[in-house]
């Protein structure tokens, strides 16, 4: 019996396979890929629409008036704090740039924040009294877009609690 044990050399009787023939012709015989070309023009549509996007989700006068306001609340807070520790009256008032806290020393607080972020901010009311009482009277204050009049965010606070913003 024939077998393909080591040793043994003899072959088994199958009959031998020829390779198929070459297929020629259009798409045969073509590397598998993609083409220069092919790749810049995805890269290029791929870039205007990321561009597009970014245009479309720039701040809104809304949302800058918003980040004004909770850092000012953040702001008004720490005036009042600071009033109520040192047993200080302090003003906080508005000023075209920014804003002013008189009656705090200088090392209280640091002057880093007192600009408006958004040089179109605008504030709509006076100067308001933060301490050196526990109570308050009830205060509030408007920020308001100059490019944009009906842009306004209301913060304030009833004089018990901390300010915040209003509906």
């Amino acid at each position: 019996m024939r077998t393909l044990a080591v040793g043994n050399n003899a072959r088994l009787n199958t009959p031998a396979r020829p390779h198929p023939p070459a297929r020629r012709g259009p798409g045969h015989g073509r590397a598998l890929g993609v083409t220069l070309l092919e790749l810049l023009v995805v890269l290029t549509l791929m870039a205007l629409a990321s561009a597009g996007a970014v245009l479309a989700l720039r701040d809104s006068p809304q949302h800058r008036l918003d980040l004004e306001a909770q850092q000012l609340v953040t702001w008004l807070e720490a005036a009042r704090a600071q009033a109520r520790t040192r047993g200080l009256v302090v003003r906080w008032v508005p000023v075209p740039e920014g804003h002013v806290l008189q009656g705090l020393p200088p090392d209280a607080l640091p002057a880093l924040g007192l600009r408006w972020r958004d040089p179109d901010t605008r504030v709509l009311g006076g100067p308001l009294v933060l301490g050196p009482e526990p109570l308050l009277t009830a205060q509030t204050v408007v920020l308001q877009h100059a490019s944009q009049p009906a842009v306004q965010v209301r913060l304030g606070t009833d004089g018990v609690r901390p300010f915040r913003l209003l509906p």
